[in-house]
């Protein structure tokens, strides 16, 4: 049992650690160190956990290609139109594609709603919440990741597995796809393409190999929940959407 729990934990700390990365990378726009720093470690070897989905794989190619392609060192050019591309997807909502759950699966496809309260809740079980919900809100897609990175991190309890793998049918994996298609098919970097296609595939890839470890297998295709199209206006029509720029927890 001891050698079960050993593994069981280092698992945990593995996807743990793989988890806050993404967090890290969708919180904010990359600098001319984090891109430098990125380039000195092939793609493959940036996660614990060992991917092998077609969008894992077409996403970290993807994202192999963007960072061989800036130019050395980084042009401050390349960094002003990562920065741009990140306030188009994560800040004023350019795609229309939000980062949160509630426009993707409320009804009426607004913020704020039903998902974003059940996603508090999971939160205050845990000691945890958003620390200014009015600069990002409990249902957004870097504090689902740096929850999710919280539960792995204290596996050593079989509990926090199926929590995980339920946390993820219940929300996350709901929307995520839906929301990564539509950015990496509208956003004007190969970079964050691949952000959110690799981010996609990582989940998927996640999710797949928590069935093995917990007895929760995956929702059957006809059970899942189809995202809606987020209101958030025409599409011609540009809207603010709420920045998040605040630490998490």
């Amino acid at each position: 049992m001891t050698e079960i729990s050993d593994t069981r934990k280092l698992f945990g700390s593995l996807v743990s650690s793989d988890l806050s990365i993404l967090a890290v990378l969708h919180d904010c726009e990359p600098q001319f160190a984090l891109i430098e720093d990125l380039r000195k470690i092939p793609v493959k070897d940036w996660f614990g956990l060992r991917l092998s989905s077609k969008t894992s794989l077409q996403g970290m190619d993807v994202m192999s290609a963007a960072l061989s392609a800036f130019s050395s060192p980084v042009s401050e050019a390349e960094c002003d139109q990562l920065a741009v591309d990140f306030a188009n997807i994560y800040l004023i909502h350019t795609y229309r594609a939000p980062p949160t759950e509630s426009p993707w699966l409320d009804k009426d496809g607004l913020e704020r709603q039903a998902p974003m309260f059940a996603i508090a809740e999971e939160y205050r079980r845990h000691g945890l919440a958003a620390s200014d919900r009015q600069k990002r809100s409990d249902d957004h897609l870097v504090l689902q990741l740096q929850f999710l990175s919280h539960l792995f991190g204290e596996t050593d309890c079989y509990d926090n597995l199926k929590e995980a793998a339920r946390f993820m049918d219940n929300h996350i994996m709901k929307w995520f796809g839906a929301f990564a298609e539509r950015v990496a098919s509208r956003c004007q970097t190969p970079y964050y393409a691949a952000l959110v296609t690799m981010t996609d595939g990582y989940l998927d890839d996640l999710r797949d190999q928590l069935a093995t470890w917990v007895d929760v297998p995956r929702p059957a295709k006809e059970d899942e929940q189809s995202p809606s199209s987020p209101n958030q206006g025409g599409e011609e029509e540009e809207q603010p959407f709420v920045p998040g720029i605040a630490p998490s927890w």
